[in-house]
């Protein structure tokens, strides 16, 4: 093994770590923003226990990360809403999709390495 690869493997282990730094800031803004809108911390405590165990299941949670990319889309979306304009909407929600969408599949890896 030679000191390019060596170079590489840190690399890709530090995307794969920040893609799961994102996901779990993104599970726990979900699960802050569930209880405030519900006043509820069962209701916090469920949605953050329950996205984690959704992560260990290999299905779910490729169900889980399209979900949460498209919600990045939506909230993309209705920041472009806040320019009046539909070609910001569009633009925006696209953008935080393919982002997130990045960061979603570094992730995966990273649980997959783990």
């Amino acid at each position: 093994m030679n000191h390019e690869e060596v170079r590489k493997g840190v690399t890709q282990a530090k995307e794969s770590e920040s893609g799961a730094n994102f996901l779990f800031g993104e599970i726990f803004l979900v699960a802050v923003a569930s209880g405030l809108l519900s006043s509820s911390w069962w209701m916090f405590g469920g949605v953050l226990l329950g996205t984690i165990i959704l992560l260990l299941n290999k299905a779910l949670r490729r169900l889980l990360l399209i979900i949460l990319t498209l919600g990045c889309g939506v909230a993309g979306w209705l920041i472009g809403e806040l320019f009046g304009s539909l070609g910001a909407s569009v633009v925006l929600a696209i953008i935080a999709m393919l982002v997130s969408g990045g960061y979603h599949f570094y992730a995966v890896r990273w649980m997959e390495d783990i």
